[in-house]
């Protein structure tokens, strides 16, 4: 149900969330890019969440990432 003038739930990742996924980003970013390939992403889905994603959900997240910001 939306409010008038309700803001989005945020969320914050916990230390041990965040030390997983910088553990993970390290192990998939073989080559010190310092960025994931559409590839490598995928690699750190599986390792993250058990699930691997399609062609389309990877793309679909990477052509949503600012590389300038991100």
């Amino acid at each position: 149900m939306f409010f008038a003038g309700a803001r989005p739930r945020t969320w914050e990742a916990s230390p041990s969330e965040q030390r997983k996924w910088g553990e993970v980003f390290k192990a998939c970013d073989e080559d010190n890019k310092g960025y994931l390939s559409r590839e490598d992403f995928k690699v750190a889905v599986v390792m993250l969440f058990g699930y691997k994603p399609s062609k389309i959900e990877a793309d679909s997240v990477m052509s949503s990432v600012n590389p300038n910001s991100s």
